[in-house]
């Protein structure tokens, strides 16, 4: 089956051209293009699609609030960024919100096809940029705990485990490398979401990059 689109951005051109790129691909279908972040939030609540993909800047509803919403109330939606702002506190706050990918528009086509079939298959998507924004954001933490030696927050087996699931590892893959059982899994990933406060693996990503459990 086709993966189905929503394309968001103000500039009309960009839109057409990015509409004319993605016609192209098979597995690929543009179900709606809009302008405003008002119609993209409308389109999103209305209708069912595989991935969103949306700029930041937009009239009406900026893409910051626009993905809060969508999340809010269909959290299982699957949200690419495409946008110029490269700036780490942005890139941050919307990996906070849970967005499944982030791009800028300086990006190549291969990168926007691979982001856009990543995050359809249920996978994750962020550019070195994305990482970067990342790492700056939360290196003050790591330095923090560092100075005051204090006891880590996870567990040796649990760190492992996370740095399996970095990896795009199952729970299946997961309790096959560690041999340990499924449900063993299952409980170790329960206690690291409510250690670490993390809602989802975007946010559980941010938390061990902070704590330097990935490089």
């Amino acid at each position: 089956m086709p993966i189905k689109l929503l394309l968001a951005d103000d500039h009309h051109l960009f839109l057409d051209g990015l509409l004319s790129l993605l016609n192209q691909e098979k597995d690929i279908t543009v179900k709606a293009t809009v302008n405003t972040g008002t119609e993209a939030l409308r389109q999103a609540l209305d209708y069912d699609f595989d991935v969103c993909l949306l700029d930041i800047n937009m009239p009406g509803i900026d893409g910051i609030e626009v993905c809060k919403k969508i999340k809010e109330a269909k959290p299982n939606q699957k949200i690419i960024i495409l946008t110029t702002y490269d700036d780490s506190s942005i890139i941050t706050e919307m990996i906070h919100i849970g967005v499944n990918g982030y791009l800028l528009k300086n990006c190549t086509k291969s990168q926007l096809l691979d982001a856009i079939r990543t995050v359809a298959s249920d996978k994750l998507y962020f550019t070195e940029e994305a990482h970067r924004a990342i790492i700056s954001n939360y290196t003050s933490l790591v330095k923090q705990q560092q100075k005051t030696n204090e006891q880590p927050l996870l567990t040796p087996r649990e760190t492992e485990i996370v740095q399996l699931l970095a990896k795009e590892y199952t729970n299946d893959k997961i309790a096959a490398a560690l041999k340990i059982s499924y449900r063993t899994v299952e409980t170790h990933r329960k206690n690291i979401m409510q250690k670490t406060g993390a809602h989802n693996l975007a946010g559980l990503l941010k938390f061990a990059y902070g704590e330097g459990i990935l490089k």
